[in-house]
């Protein structure tokens, strides 16, 4: 179970503050392609061919970057690091929109992880 439908079957939140939330951390995805270009890893044109090979035969960007040797493991490795660090958290979402305070997601989460045994990630 994930967190956004324990809150859901919990009552603690409505399934369209769920919905909106969820939209808005697709919306603010920042996708491997975006940052292997800011950090300068890859140029454009690397970009572009990247992606068309992508939409060719399918497969995961790092996985085709490496393959057409634009970045080693070690880069894909980095930016996913970096990407997972720049994510949006549903917890943070949610509080932002109000759907529900910063002291009830807290509680919340410490009683989620406890419940799934997972390792504490406040807003994940």
């Amino acid at each position: 179970m994930r967190f956004g439908e324990y809150l859901l079957n919990k009552g603690k939140i409505e399934e369209s503050e769920l919905e909106d939330a969820l939209k808005f951390q697709k919306e603010k995805h920042i996708t491997l392609g975006v940052l292997a270009v800011r950090e300068n890893l890859l140029n454009s044109k690397q970009l572009s061919a990247t992606l068309d090979n992508q939409r060719e035969r399918g497969g995961l960007f790092g996985e085709i970057t490496i393959e057409l040797g634009f970045l080693t493991k070690d880069d894909v490795d980095k930016l996913l690091i970096l990407q997972k660090k720049k994510r949006n958290l549903l917890g943070e979402i949610l509080v932002l929109y109000g759907a529900i305070s910063k002291e009830n997601m807290e509680d919340e989460l410490r009683q989620f992880y406890e419940t799934v045994g997972r390792k504490k990630n406040l807003y994940s």
